[in-house]
């Protein structure tokens, strides 16, 4: 008769019957650690302020450090548009010693097509550049907050990683608790 018992098949019959005990074991034992705890800062407390990932890093200074990331991107930006305008400067300027070094004089109309042609190229420039500047901080802007994720579950991982080894210690916070 024991032989024939199998603990997966009465499992299978019977869900109500093992879900309330599985019930009943779980209250008994978060009853057991409630109770077991002694006056003032609790044992409990104490583990969760410890495992508590918003205590181990300063939030609002990776906020501030990224938002200074993006200033400076948004500086470099004005930066290089106005860079862009000096080159299309030179590059007018240089044109001009190109036209008047030519054996033949230009008349006025055809030099100003083409000083009108170097300051649309000079302007597209300035807009390449600015869009390139937007896309990088775009990037870099995705990048922080990607990164703020991966710090967030690399201390998490710390933190299990932490309780873990500390679990093994003999003298041991966590496995004080664990015993109730």
């Amino acid at each position: 008769m024991l032989d024939d018992f199998d603990i997966a098949e009465e499992v299978r019959r019977h869900p109500g019957i093992v879900a309330g005990a599985a019930a009943v074991i779980a209250g008994v034992a978060i009853g057991a650690l409630l109770l077991n705890q002694r006056t003032g800062r609790r044992r409990y407390e104490q583990l969760m302020d410890r495992l508590d990932p918003r205590g181990w890093i300063d939030a609002e200074a990776l906020r501030r450090r990224f938002d200074d990331i993006s200033r400076g991107v948004a500086d470099g930006v004005e930066t290089l548009g106005d860079r862009a305008e000096e080159l299309g400067d030179d590059a007018r300027h240089g044109a001009g010693k190109w036209f008047k070094r030519g054996k033949k004089a230009l008349s006025p109309s055809r030099r100003r097509r083409y000083a009108k042609a170097a300051r649309g190229y000079a302007h597209d420039a300035g807009l390449s550049a600015r869009r390139y500047a937007d896309d990088a901080g775009r990037y870099a802007r995705d990048h922080a907050k990607e990164g703020g994720a991966l710090l967030a579950v690399a201390t998490i991982a710390a933190a299990i990683g932490a309780a873990a080894l500390e679990s093994r210690r003999p003298d041991s916070h966590v496995r004080r608790i664990a015993k109730f």
